[in-house]
């Protein structure tokens, strides 16, 4: 400001005239505006006659000239690079037209002077404002943060923009995406999506090439190409009415492009100029230095921060495996020291910290069921059956709102279910640790069930060995090997034999007599005296006083038989011998009690039977079923020769034995007159050849049906 004082003093010196007012249009100045007046408002007034376009020199070697606009005189300027300026007189002087040569080219070094000093401060504001917004995104290494930051800061290095997009490749789509905006409406980030080589953006990202453009008309013939969906897009954030001129340059990594940067002006008075293009793709380069320095940040800080997860994970993959070990030791010295199961479950309770229930198949009765809170015995064999691999189940109680989850792990040897192992659980299940330790000790209780099922195996073959060496000796003998077994030799006693059937696989067959024997030492103590399994039945010697317990035993047995149907592992098919008094008789006992249970497998009938309650079938216990049904066959052979014309005959033969050979009650049950009934009775016994009043022959007859329908 100095400088443009000196300049109007000598003016006042020289032309003898009031002082001047100064104006000045740089490159990017779209008209003159003023830089010097002592009269502010006359140089308002005249300022609207600057509007217009400036008159550009004749030559290029043309530096100053006088003018006169409507009674207005000027001294114009030129400067190659500067721009221009103007000296308006305030009192009009044709003196004016006379400057010298010398007083001329001072007024033009003076305005360059100014102009210079004008130019250096201009590039001093935009370094420092340049070197602000480098430090800005330099000083951080959040990849957001600088996204962020980029155009405020590439706003401030270059004032002639008001408006700005920063757009970033996104491989997954193939598209630009914009990912910082200011002046620009949020919605652009939803809709707006370039195309590479679409619209300013998409080529600069395409070519590598910077772009610059200073007017209406331009911009609008760059952007022609982009689509109706982006331009909508892009108009409704922002009126592209008003856009005057658009900076675009590419951000590239190395020589891979991620995006561009575009700086838009609406309502700057100023020009756009390649200086500024120049000046936006040095920030922009910058900003790539910094977006690289982030990423590569945030990939170290990734590679630490998974380095510390990995090595986490290890240190607990090692405290783990110590963990492992040690429960590997303890289950391995339990399963050496042949410690129990219920040691062994108390072991894994501690080591799980869970409240861990053993249901032992074989041996627990209906106690132990009773104790458990959510399931039964059947239950549990529906859920389990055929199940190798644990089931989490998830429990809900009528009377709470909330639910429980346990597991059921079960315990298995080949094909048979020896019990198992009911552990509660939150939702989210057991840890890796208590599903290890308790895999261990399933294995060590399966093995001490299986071992404890081995040595009953030979157990019960010793009691069997023994009971008939007892049933088969006499004298002094026998009451020496009565006394071995705890035999009281005048005392009242009675054999229970139960023949299991219809179970081919051996080991359940084993798994299934274990069973048994182990459920009558607890349902008939202290009556029971020896009670063994051996090859596919199961022996019960009882000592009895009195027929009351005879009448309770029945019931027992019933009840066994039907729990074993309900499992549907085995037919039981229980005989049971007579009362006898003294070990002299048991061999009696227990061969009445042997065929009755045989006698029921025989007709592949389950149940319970008293030899004295087989009657008349005492007499074909020896008979083998074959001799049965062809003696029955032989019977009834003319009846089936012709079923069709028979059937009627048979029906009513069948239907007078069964009424004991009345008459009157036979034709009652069949719906016919007596007479009627004489005459079918006739033609039968022609048929057969029999005479019913003949003893034998209604004896035949009589047997052949019974069998029949036994």
């Amino acid at each position: 400001m100095h400088t443009l004082s000196y300049l109007n003093e000598k003016l006042s010196a020289w032309l003898a005239i009031a002082p001047a007012s100064i104006w000045v249009r740089l490159p990017r100045d779209r008209q003159f505006r003023l830089a010097y007046t002592v009269t502010p408002s006359a140089a308002v007034a005249f300022g609207t006659l600057l509007t217009a376009p400036a008159t550009l020199p004749a030559h290029e070697q043309e530096r100053y000239r006088y003018e006169k606009i409507e009674d207005k005189h000027l001294l114009r300027f030129f400067f190659a690079e500067e721009g221009q300026a103007l000296i308006w007189l305030d009192s009009p002087s044709e003196a004016a037209s006379t400057l010298t040569e010398d007083q001329w080219e001072l007024l033009w070094l003076g305005l360059k002077l100014h102009l210079a000093e004008e130019a250096i401060a201009s590039k001093n504001a935009e370094w420092s404002k340049l070197l602000a917004g480098i430090r800005s995104i330099s000083g951080t290494l959040d990849t957001e943060a600088i996204i962020r930051d980029i155009i405020g800061n590439a706003l401030s290095v270059i004032p002639a923009a008001d408006a700005g997009l920063l757009h970033l490749y996104d491989p997954a789509i193939d598209r630009l995406v914009p990912k910082a905006t200011v002046g620009f409406h949020d919605t652009l980030f939803k809709d707006f999506r370039l195309k590479i080589g679409e619209s300013i953006a998409g080529k600069v990202f395409l070519d590598g090439q910077p772009r610059l453009y200073r007017s209406h008309p331009e911009t609008t013939q760059a952007m022609r190409d982009i689509s109706a969906d982006n331009f909508h897009s892009l108009n409704h954030a922002k009126d592209l009415q008003n856009l005057n001129g658009l900076l675009c340059v590419p951000i590239s990594i190395a020589e891979k492009r991620i995006g561009v940067l575009v700086l838009h002006q609406f309502h700057q008075d100023n020009e756009f100029t390649d200086y500024d293009l120049a000046l936006l793709q040095g920030f922009a380069d910058q900003t790539s230095v910094a977006l690289q320095n982030a990423e590569l940040y945030a990939e170290t800080k990734q590679a630490y921060e998974n380095m510390a997860t990995l090595s986490a994970q290890l240190q607990a993959r090692h405290d783990d495996l110590i963990k492992r070990n040690k429960i590997h030791e303890s289950i391995k010295q339990m399963s050496l020291q042949n410690k129990d199961a219920a040691t062994i479950v108390k072991a894994l309770s501690r080591m799980t910290a869970k409240p861990i229930q053993f249901v032992d198949w074989l041996e627990e009765g209906h106690e132990t069921f009773a104790q458990l809170p959510y399931f039964n015995r059947d239950e549990l064999h529906t859920l389990l059956a055929g199940r190798r691999h644990p089931l989490f189940v998830h429990l809900y109680s009528a009377g709470r709102a909330d639910s429980e989850y346990c597991y059921l792990y079960p315990l298995i040897n080949g094909s048979v279910l020896l019990g198992c192992l009911i552990i509660p659980s939150a939702k989210t299940g057991l840890s890796e640790l208590a599903r290890m330790t308790i895999e261990q000790g399933r294995s060590v209780l399966t093995l001490d069930l299986v071992k404890k099922q081995s040595i009953s195996s030979v157990l019960y073959k010793r009691a069997h060995d023994l009971f008939q060496e007892v049933i088969g000796s006499k004298g002094n003998d026998l009451l020496e090997r009565a006394r071995t077994l705890g035999l009281v030799p005048h005392a009242h006693y009675l054999v229970v034999y139960a023949h299991l059937s219809h179970c081919h696989d051996l080991a359940l067959l084993e798994a299934n007599i274990h069973r048994l024997v182990n459920r009558w030492k607890r349902d008939f103590a202290p009556a029971q005296v020896l009670t063994y399994g051996f090859h596919n039945h199961v022996t019960l010697l009882l000592q009895m006083n009195g027929t009351e317990e005879r009448k309770a035993l029945s019931e027992q047995l019933q009840t066994a038989v039907e729990e074993w149907e309900r499992a549907q592992e085995a037919s039981l098919s229980i005989g049971v011998g007579s009362m006898i008094e003294g070990v002299e008789h048991l061999g009696k006992s227990f061969e009445e009690a042997r065929k009755a249970a045989h006698y029921l497998s025989a007709r592949n009938r389950s149940g319970v039977i008293h030899y004295t309650d087989l009657g008349v079938n005492r007499l074909m216990l020896n008979q083998s079923q074959a001799d049965i049904d062809a003696f029955v066959a032989d019977v009834f052979a003319p009846f089936w020769a012709e079923p069709q014309k028979y059937q009627e005959w048979e029906h009513t033969l069948v239907t007078y034995i069964k009424c004991s050979q009345s008459p009157q009650q036979t034709a009652r049950e069949l719906h016919i007159h007596v007479n009627t009934l004489y005459q079918r009775l006739k033609k039968v016994e022609e048929l057969l050849e029999i005479d019913l009043h003949r003893p034998e022959d209604l004896l035949k007859v009589q047997l052949a049906c019974h069998l029949r329908y036994e």
